[in-house]
């Protein structure tokens, strides 16, 4: 698994989408330092993209500390993600200096954070009970609530001899599933006791014990908003049909979200809804995302009751289980429908591209989706003058062919006029990703993007592409040259600007072999908005990442940085 993810990075489709679980790989590697040292503990090894056991050598938990605090690890780029993986599920030997137990709880924050949730199980088996650590058990529960296995769930809450808050809190929710509610409330008493008690369970166990047995008279404004904020909150939530709202998904775990969303038991957009949040954060396939997305059977409407007309008939009431969730979700929709005509289809697709926004991970996976609705568009005429922004799809979709047959479009006899500056995008991030690196094709590329060029947008873009080119692979033609080193360069220091404290630490953490405290601080310093940084410092920091041996991750980044998706005037 971790080695597809690796591959992703190689062909720089902007989202690694394959999850680095523990289950996956089937093993766990040790630093043979015994139970004694729980850093020593991962799920990944050396020949999947393990960092040495010597990666905190010259650190400090001190140091530490404050920088495990501060990382949120949700909506990282996919090389960003990929590095704290990496970081995190890496056996090594243990950081010197005192509290080392609070930084490995922050390790273990971290890894459930990243919805590793089958990783954070085989890891927390190993380790020793600890404050501040979700201990395996409680792991495995939480894993069972999310996947509706209610009986196994409830089964090792009332095993667990253990006595805490949470299985307290868990103990009322299995009676509450049960509808023994005065049981209920007392372990909401003792849980209590033992901890602060999440709020929203003990009103969402008040509401089903007072709910009426009508669904039709429940009052639905009333009831508290369903939350998935854990496998314990989701279970409630489900059993109690509690309304979604836009609360629900507020700080959702993206491995919470990969669970709920293999579940039966929940709505078609529900399903959607979750299998897109997991497939952002790189824990779906494009194939798993695209199951989710999947039509419902219709059932056959009731029989008519007598002396009843249609227009009466309580289904005209019913709502659409089918009805589109997203822009993405009506493309699709309408690429199913044989009577679609490609026109329509063709502004369907560009509507849902659009969709992403400035986000270079949605639009890359909803390019991945539509990926096959857009090899079987055949009409020029349909197609009209998307040639070229279908092609930066179909780069971002991973597919060098399709893109290339977009790019041809206007090639053929009767095609739109091309767009000569897309065009040589395309070209030119195929040699930065390094699925060309022909020195002839880079001449070329980098020749035609700075000829085509033109207002502010496309000479800040063109030169942040041609000097990213010319730091990773070295060649630019002559007229690039020109270009750079005229009014263009001057664009290279617009945007963000690294601190110097910052690209110390990087620099002295990854060439001094600190290569773990070095990589987190690449992911706290560039891991959401790499494209808002300015080209120089990014190009610095490309630069680091190929001397210390991260060539693949750089020309990634590099593409990353560009916001490559993104159409410049």
């Amino acid at each position: 698994m971790f080695k597809q993810s690796l591959t992703a990075i190689a062909a720089v489709l902007a989202v690694s989408a394959v999850p680095v679980t523990a289950s996956a790989q089937g093993f766990l590697e040790s630093t043979g330092l015994g139970d004694i040292d729980p850093w020593g503990v991962g799920t990944i090894s050396r020949a999947d993209g393990a960092l040495p056991l010597t990666m905190w050598e010259g650190s400090t938990t001190e140091d530490l500390l404050p920088l495990f605090a501060r990382l949120n690890p949700r909506g990282l780029t996919p090389t960003m993600n990929t590095f704290l993986r990496r970081v995190l599920l890496s056996p090594s030997r243990a950081p010197e200096g005192a509290g080392a137990d609070q930084l490995l709880a922050q390790r273990m924050r971290l890894i459930w954070s990243l919805g590793e949730l089958e990783a954070y199980e085989e890891i927390a088996r190993q380790l020793p009970n600890a404050d501040g650590i979700l201990s395996a058990r409680e792991a495995r529960i939480e894993m069972q609530f999310l996947r509706g296995n209610l009986a196994s769930a409830c089964s090792n809450v009332r095993a667990s001899t253990e006595a805490n808050a949470y299985l307290y809190e868990a103990r009322a929710g299995c009676f509450a599933l049960e509808g023994n509610y005065s049981s209920a409330n007392l372990a909401l008493e003792l849980a209590a006791e033992l901890g602060t008690p999440d709020p929203w369970i003990t009103t969402a166990i008040g509401a089903m014990q007072t709910m009426p047995a009508e669904p039709t008279e429940r009052d639905i404004a009333r009831l508290p908003a369903a939350s998935f904020a854990s496998g314990l909150t989701t279970a409630l939530s489900l059993a109690g049909n509690f309304p979604v709202r836009d609360e629900s998904f507020q700080g959702l775990n993206p491995g919470f979200a990969r669970e709920i969303s293999g579940r039966t038991d929940i709505s078609r957009a529900l399903r959607i809804q979750m299998a897109d949040v997991a497939t952002f954060a790189g824990l779906m396939t494009t194939q798993e995302r695209s199951s989710a997305y999947r039509l419902e059977p219709v059932p056959a409407p009731p029989m008519p009751v007598a002396d009843e007309t249609p227009a009466e008939s309580e289904e005209n009431d019913a709502p659409d289980i089918n009805a589109p969730v997203n822009a993405l979700d009506e493309a699709l929709q309408m690429a199913a429908d044989r009577g679609t005509e490609e026109a329509d289809l063709v502004v369907a697709i560009r509507r849902a591209l659009a969709q992403s926004g400035s986000n270079t991970v949605h639009f890359s996976e909803n390019a991945r989706l539509l990926l096959p609705v857009m090899t079987r568009l055949r009409d020029l005429d349909a197609l009209g003058q998307n040639g070229e922004y279908f092609a930066i799809a179909a780069f971002a979709a991973g597919d060098q062919r399709q893109a290339t047959r977009f790019q041809r479009v206007s090639e053929i006899e009767g095609g739109p006029e091309p767009d000569l500056f897309l065009k040589a995008w395309v070209d030119g991030l195929r040699v930065l990703s390094g699925t060309d690196r022909s020195p002839a094709s880079a001449r070329l590329a980098s020749t035609q993007l700075a000829q085509a060029a033109s207002g502010d947008g496309q000479t800040a873009a063109a030169a942040e592409l041609l000097y990213s080119l010319l730091m990773v692979d070295g060649v630019l033609s002559h007229e690039a040259r020109d270009f750079l080193s005229g009014t263009a360069g001057d664009t290279l220091s617009e945007g963000d600007q690294l601190d110097i404290q910052t690209q110390i630490l990087l620099t002295s953490g990854l060439r001094g072999g600190s290569t773990g405290e070095g990589l987190l601080r690449l992911v706290s310093a560039l891991g959401r908005r790499p494209d808002t940084y300015a080209p120089e410092d990014i190009v610095d920091v490309i630069e680091l990442l190929r001397a210390t041996g991260y060539t693949t991750e750089a020309r990634a980044l590099a593409v990353e940085a560009l916001g490559f998706h993104q159409i410049r005037n």
